[in-house]
């Protein structure tokens, strides 16, 4: 029997955008959360909808909580089990899985090993596979924002993640340039189902955020 999706992912089947910051530094801790290192993940108009805190072990994960704003309460998790970070061996390949607070699994975010370019699969719960990300064939910050696109098995495009380096926040009246902020954007080409947004946004953790790869 597959979990019931919280209403606090009410916003996630609605957006077509959303932003993640990670911000450096020790904050005030929000219900029972306590974290040096803190993450906000925004609607399309910088309006913060969830926070995420760090509660990693340096001896065997990093572990991401995801918190609704409003009420506070963990809505669901992510873990990358520790593996050295060298893409050139095949057992040192990064994985992220997503899962609610009871245990049921989300889905899983795995690296393909590649020689030619950075590459992942998106697994469903059920372990099938239902999209694949490609990355650029450089990923040197001094090239810019850097571009992930997510298509379907069939090569529709799904989504797209971008890293935002320095100076890269949208200049509007609503977007709010952190000082040691890292900016990284989801842009959802085609309508989705909130468990796919879900492991699309894991991806975007994963790749551009929490394991720090690129």
């Amino acid at each position: 029997m597959k979990q019931a999706i919280p209403t606090a992912l009410a916003f996630i089947g609605k957006a077509k955008k959303i932003y993640i910051e990670r911000l450096i530094g020790l904050f005030e801790a929000i219900a029972k959360f306590e974290t040096a290192t803190k993450y906000e993940i925004l609607n399309e108009r910088h309006e913060i909808i969830y926070y995420g805190f760090d509660m990693s072990s340096w001896a065997y994960s990093n572990t991401l909580v995801v918190v609704d704003l409003n009420e506070q309460k963990e809505i669901f998790r992510m873990e990358r089990p520790f593996r050295l970070k060298n893409w050139c061996l095949p057992c040192c390949l990064q994985k992220l899985i997503i899962f609610y607070p009871n245990g049921c699994l989300i889905g899983v975010v795995e690296q393909k090993w590649s020689l030619i370019r950075t590459a992942f699969r998106i697994r469903s719960g059920d372990g099938d596979i239902v999209m694949r990300v490609r990355g650029p064939f450089f990923t040197c910050s001094c090239r810019g924002d850097i571009v992930f696109q997510i298509d379907t098995l069939q090569g529709q495009k799904t989504a797209e993640i971008r890293k935002q380096w320095p100076g890269g926040v949208p200049d509007d009246e609503n977007a709010q340039a952190i000082f040691d902020a890292e900016v990284c954007g989801i842009v959802f080409e085609i309508p989705l189902s909130v468990h796919e947004k879900l492991l699309i946004l894991g991806a975007a953790f994963l790749i551009a955020i929490f394991g720090e790869i690129y």
